[in-house]
């Protein structure tokens, strides 16, 4: 199963745009919407092949938007990346 998480950030009627995007399917399957909370984590998948530093650093390069990478703690198939803070930049309080 393939899972995809959109943020939307300004939606007045949550109970709304449920009802509509589970209404009917979309490309045969149907999708389902669920609240999540803010984080300072993203879920990896497929490093198998990578090291802890090797993904740090991928998710701290400035080029690409990075920010200050927390910790990396990786599992069997999936790694967990935590930033300093939920916009990827050092926090300062």
């Amino acid at each position: 199963m393939t899972q995809f998480l959109i943020v939307v950030v300004l939606i007045a009627d949550y109970k709304s745009l449920r009802k509509l995007v589970v209404s009917k399917p979309f490309q045969g399957r149907m999708i389902s919407v669920q609240r999540v909370a803010h984080t300072s984590c993203v879920i990896v998948d497929g490093v198998t092949h990578l090291s802890e530093d090797m993904i740090a650093l991928h998710f701290e390069n400035k080029r690409s938007g990075g920010g200050d990478v927390k910790a990396v703690t990786k599992h069997n198939d999936f790694a967990i990346v935590e930033f300093k803070d939920r916009n990827g930049r050092q926090c300062t309080a």
